[in-house]
């Protein structure tokens, strides 16, 4: 049975998560909840538990300032509940950290705590914390974050502008690095697309997400396809290479 904590300063959406947890969760006992986030702090520290819901925006202490207080090593894992345009959701995003959105569909809910049932280590590694809250701070300056590529072998933390091209593959997306290195990260292109897109990514083709800045060349012939900084031939879409062309100009 997992062990789970709401923080949350709106009673009706902690009473809804319980009952959806309740209704569609067996595996998970919510052994208690909070509207305070310092007793949810304060609680957490003297208690074991394995998941807590915490939500991003709330009075006094903001989710992000929860970790702060919590520090670098907790002993659980995280399940972010956001609103998608709240402040912080990138940094949720890079750091590879789960999160829902309000109000919060049953399927996504079960399908997060398959995720948590999933894992091979029941709790963020610390080095995970840091860039969500390091991710945060350059949120906040307008600056951009780093991003953390997630497989069951280990997380890498990169800049954004050292991914040259991600290629879908099925449920999984190769991401492919400026050295020359190939990761397989279990997130969709789409995924991807839409944390990456701000930062000068372009969608050429069903199959490919590209670095702008990566764009060695556009051949012509065959359709029209790009040449990568890594030699990748990236097909173009009829539909898309006049958008492609003006952000290239």
């Amino acid at each position: 049975m997992i062990r789970a904590v709401i923080i949350d300063d709106e009673k009706d959406s902690i009473d809804t998560l319980k009952w959806k947890l309740e209704n569609y969760c067996p595996d998970v006992s919510v052994v208690s909840s909070f509207e305070k986030p310092a007793e949810g702090v304060s609680y957490l520290k003297k208690n074991p538990v394995d998941l807590v819901f915490l939500d991003i925006e709330m009075p006094m202490l903001t989710g992000f300032d929860v970790l702060e207080e919590l520090g670098r090593d907790i002993p659980f894992d995280i399940i972010f509940i956001t609103a998608y345009d709240n402040f912080g959701i990138q940094a949720v995003k890079f750091s590879a950290l789960d999160y829902l959105l309000k109000p919060v569909q049953n399927k996504e809910l079960k399908e997060a705590i398959d995720k948590h049932l999933k894992k091979l280590q029941q709790k963020i590694p610390s080095e995970q914390i840091d860039l969500l809250l390091n991710n945060v701070q350059a949120e906040r300056k307008g600056k951009r974050g780093r991003i953390a590529l997630a497989s069951k072998e280990s997380i890498e933390f990169v800049d954004p502008n050292d991914i040259v091209v991600c290629e879908a593959n099925s449920n999984y997306t190769n991401v492919y690095l400026i050295e020359g290195r190939k990761r397989v990260i279990s997130k969709t292109l789409k995924e991807f697309e839409e944390m990456l897109m701000q930062f000068d990514f372009f969608r050429p083709h069903n199959s490919n997400l590209i670095n702008l800045a990566r764009v060695k060349e556009f051949i012509r012939g065959d359709g029209g396809y790009l040449v990568m900084e890594n030699k990748m031939k990236i097909p173009v879409s009829k539909n898309k290479k006049e958008e492609l062309m003006q952000l290239l100009a």
